[in-house]
């Protein structure tokens, strides 16, 4: 679904939503993309594992891209960490980055690389995971912003974010071994300084 909001994302179609019946949509998605991939993901194979009926899917998803970007974005929301006006910025990046972390463990690792492989074969799952970006995006941004309040080209921004980000999911879902606290600071360190270059 083309320009959905956050809003409009998390609460979706139709009737009031059940919250235990979503967070079961959403564990049973990122389980069936992570062991069989983007081609085997169907409201079908959803349901089954959900434990619920196709018609609760059809009722909430417009399609499955649309299921995929819902749960990327309540996931995300769900790990999504505490921070304010007085913290300061590297201890905010450290902050979404440390979430990062917590937000790829398995099976979602796993599951992002799948839907980054699926990628070039089905644009409209292109589209979801690039909206879907571009909201998580807008956290860091707003810290790189705070540290440079002089301005940042925005070749140099989305080269950070995507050193960043990239490097944690690297280790996290390809390597499976996870940065610790120290290493994570050093990556939001290291994501400063290129944009200091």
């Amino acid at each position: 679904m083309t320009g959905v909001n956050a809003e409009q994302q998390a609460r979706g179609r139709g009737r009031p939503r059940d919250a235990e019946k979503d967070a079961a949509i959403r564990e049973a998605a990122w389980r069936i993309l992570a062991e069989k991939g983007y081609e085997a993901f169907t409201f079908e194979a959803v349901a089954d594992c959900a434990g619920c009926s196709r018609s609760t899917l059809y009722r909430r998803f417009a399609n499955k891209a649309e299921l995929v970007e819902a749960a990327l974005g309540a996931t995300a929301r769900l790990f999504e960490p505490v921070t304010g006006e007085g913290m300061a910025p590297r201890d905010a990046l450290i902050a979404h980055a440390t979430a990062l972390r917590a937000y790829m463990a398995a099976p979602r690792g796993p599951a992002m690389l799948s839907i980054m492989v699926s990628m070039p074969h089905h644009p409209e799952l292109a589209a979801a995971l690039q909206r879907h970006q571009q909201r998580e995006q807008a956290y860091y941004f707003r810290e790189f912003d705070r540290l440079f309040p002089e301005g940042i080209a925005s070749e140099k921004r989305d080269f950070a974010f995507h050193t960043l980000v990239g490097s944690i999911v690297f280790h996290v879902a390809v390597r499976r071994a996870a940065p610790g606290d120290a290493q994570i600071a050093q990556l939001v360190d290291h994501a400063i300084g290129l944009l200091r270059e």
